[in-house]
């Protein structure tokens, strides 16, 4: 069950999916497929030699531990002739070269002696298992699903579609995602430093994890705790082409957060102003025109946990990614956590390691990126160490790969 019902029924009702696009094969990796993808060629693509040796066919001169044929040409790797072998007939081949018609299997040269026009073939080559042949659509056949409607694509895909007949493939189009970050002490870079402000970081942030999360981001700049600055900023979100837009700061009960009133005055219908869950009680999430919008605090560890629980989630789930919920594992505390605000979810950030114990977690340190989010339900007070706990994976294409199906 969704933690956020309420966000769920709003993505719904706007633009999920998005419209597809054509994108070449190569430029595919971190792209969602919009429909199944199927093989178009089968793989191999003919009848191919695992192994330099001799193609042998029926018949052949029964000799002393084996048999004996004659050479009949050469098939290297990339010759496109296609031979076709008799009875007691060889013909030498290549790895990766065309097997020839009426070969019944290829003997590795390391079975074979050559004499003269013809070649002995031991006993021992001709008695393998292994006929050292792929045949034709073996591996892949004409029709068989590649790649399934709102998977993520992988460079290991780009490289199956390709060898399967693809050349372009339609993938959902990237969300366009405008950020903006409230605060007049504001600046987005150090040389714009004196005395009272301070650099954005979340600036930068949501740069990076709107990536992350597969779509583009827009910068839309610092913007002022005043109500005309505020005004201006979502007058323009309208007229952006934007499919979501992401604030930090404003949100609180304080003089000069002004976010929600602005919001409301532009038209934006609010779907949730805040969400049982800290951080998260001073949450905006709604719509301006076709644009969803988030509302998020301005702390940083507030926003990086958010973008991992609700929006970022949001932003696949518009790209139509098919598993776009956060991945839940359980693990075990390696340390005494006390949580003070018993009322609601709280969710921290956390490190995850593996030991001989197993799974275990621990508060991520104040400087220190996190790798999960830890979930403590209403109620808890004490846990002690080996207590085991919810935890959920930061998202990456990567991290969701290793741990889902």
């Amino acid at each position: 069950m969704s933690l956020f019902p309420h966000v769920d029924e709003l993505i719904a009702e706007t633009i999920i999916p998005l419209s597809g696009e054509i994108c070449p094969v190569v430029a595919s990796p971190g792209r969602v497929a919009s429909r199944p993808l199927l093989a178009r060629v089968p793989q191999p693509g003919y009848d191919q030699a695992t192994r330099d040796g001799f193609a042998v066919g029926a018949g052949g001169d029964n000799v002393v531990d084996g048999r004996r044929f004659r050479i009949d040409g050469e098939a290297p790797a990339g010759d496109i002739q296609r031979r076709v072998l008799a009875a007691g007939q060889a013909c030498r081949i290549m790895t990766g070269g065309m097997v020839p018609d009426g070969a019944e299997r290829v003997v590795p040269q390391e079975d074979c002696v050559v004499d003269g026009g013809m070649v002995l073939v031991s006993a021992r080559g001709l008695a393998r298992k292994k006929t050292f042949i792929d045949r034709q659509g073996s591996q892949v056949a004409v029709g068989e699903l590649l790649v399934d409607q709102g998977s993520i694509l992988q460079t290991e895909d780009s490289a199956l579609l390709a060898s399967c007949g693809h050349t372009e493939i339609e993938v959902y189009r990237r969300p366009r995602v405008g950020f903006f970050c409230t605060g007049s002490e504001l600046v987005e870079s150090a040389a714009q430093l004196v005395p009272g402000l301070k650099v954005s970081s979340n600036r930068y942030l949501l740069e990076g994890l709107i990536r992350q999360f597969l779509a583009e981001p827009v910068n839309l700049g610092v913007v002022p705790d005043t109500a005309g600055a505020l005004d201006e900023i979502l007058a323009k979100i309208e007229t952006a082409s934007l499919d979501a837009v992401i604030s930090t700061g404003g949100m609180g009960p304080g003089k000069y957060d002004l976010l929600e009133d602005a919001f409301r005055r532009a038209g934006g219908k609010v779907v949730s102003r805040a969400l049982a869950m800290r951080p998260g009680a001073s949450t905006l999430v709604g719509r301006l025109g076709r644009t969803v919008f988030f509302g998020l605090p301005g702390p940083p560890g507030a926003v990086r946990t958010l973008m991992n629980e609700l929006v970022g989630p949001a932003l696949l789930q518009l790209q139509g990614v098919a598993d776009y919920a956060p991945v839940t594992l359980s693990a075990r505390l390696q340390q005494r956590v006390e949580i003070r605000t018993r009322e609601v979810l709280q969710i921290k950030p956390g490190a995850l390691n593996m030991t001989a114990k197993g799974l275990e977690v621990r508060l991520a340190g104040r400087l220190e990126p996190p790798t999960c989010f830890i979930l403590f339900p209403p109620g808890c007070g004490v846990l002690e160490p080996a207590t085991e706990v919810e935890v959920h994976l930061a998202w990456s294409p990567e991290v969701a790969r290793l741990f889902r199906g």
